[in-house]
């Protein structure tokens, strides 16, 4: 009898907890899904504290597609990194080699890119064209990838297209460390050099007279550090100097007019007509007589004075022509 008493006491026990499971089931209370030890109905059961929620996955970000590519090989690894980038950051997106040839040949759209599509689609699919991902990447560096970019960065460090010439410090630097690291140039006096050589000669002299803190030769690095601030040093000092540089006051104009002198009038030399010989009367008239004949004979009363006689005239006048003619 006390076995059958004691299981009802378990079989009523199991009722309680199924019945407990289907009431959290119904209110949709996950902390007390699992089953719990048994209880009495009375006493509620207690949830359990909820779990911090876990980081998301790389799954969760969205990078940031690649630029469209017109096929110059100038841009073709920055479009080539662009897109392995994004396919590390979405791993499990494409299902296979195929469908990621297809997407990267969706963002080349223009000049020889384009021609380059075309070609892949004469043979009818991509996967014709490239059977694996490896043909592809193959192809690609061959027809976008510059033939020889260790080759092409030295030759432009052993020339003077890399020098500074009025670009800031930073582009400078930026340009000189790209070109050295594609060059494969090793650290040492030599870079240090060639780093000074292309700089803004009077940076360069500026750098070359320090004494106290100079750093070392073989070390580049410390170089670009030193060529920033002092450069920064320098262009903080010809802005000072040029403000704070006296400016001449300007005279203050008289609003009323200024009386101005009067000038007398230059006057200008004009040649006169060139001096005539005497007219001889004797010349044109020929004769004492005709001279005489000719001339009037002034009254003595309208003269005032006791007058000349015609004889007196003719004699005066043959004078006149013997001290002329003489």
């Amino acid at each position: 009898m006390s076995a059958l008493s004691q299981s009802n006491t378990t079989n009523s026990a199991t009722m309680d907890r199924i019945a407990t499971l289907l009431d959290t089931i119904v209110l949709g209370n996950p902390s007390a899904a699992s089953p719990a030890a048994p209880t009495t109905p009375a006493t509620p059961a207690q949830p359990l504290p909820t779990s911090p929620p876990l980081p998301r996955s790389g799954s969760h970000i969205r990078p940031s597609p690649p630029p469209v590519y017109d096929g110059a090989r100038s841009g073709g690894r920055a479009f080539w990194n662009a897109c392995q980038l994004y396919f590390s950051l979405s791993v499990g997106q494409f299902a296979d080699d195929h469908t990621r040839i297809s997407w990267v040949l969706s963002y080349m759209q223009h000049g020889r890119a384009v021609d380059f599509v075309g070609r892949v689609f004469q043979y009818g699919s991509v996967k014709r064209a490239f059977p694996t991902w490896k043909d592809f990447a193959s192809n690609f560096e061959k027809e976008f990838f510059l033939f020889d970019e260790v080759a092409d960065a030295a030759l432009t460090l052993e020339s003077t297209a890399y020098f500074q010439n009025g670009r800031t410090i930073d582009e400078y630097i930026d340009s000189f460390k790209a070109l050295w690291i594609k060059a494969d140039y090793p650290d040492g006096r030599h870079l240090v050099l060639k780093f000074r050589r292309g700089m803004d000669p009077k940076l360069s002299r500026r750098l070359g007279s320090i004494t106290t803190g100079r750093p070392d030769d073989s070390k580049i690095e410390d170089w670009l550090a030193i060529a920033r601030s002092q450069d920064f040093i320098m262009r903080t000092e010809e802005d000072f100097h040029r403000r704070s540089a006296p400016t001449v006051p300007t005279a203050s104009r008289p609003t009323a007019p200024i009386p101005m002198p009067v000038v007398a009038p230059m006057l200008r030399w004009r040649p006169t007509a060139p001096p005539t010989a005497p007219v001889s009367l004797w010349t044109s008239t020929g004769s004492a007589d005709v001279l005489f004949r000719t001339t009037p004979v002034v009254d003595a009363s309208s003269r005032g004075t006791s007058g000349a006689t015609a004889q007196s005239a003719l004699t005066c006048a043959t004078s006149c022509q013997r001290n002329w003619m003489s």
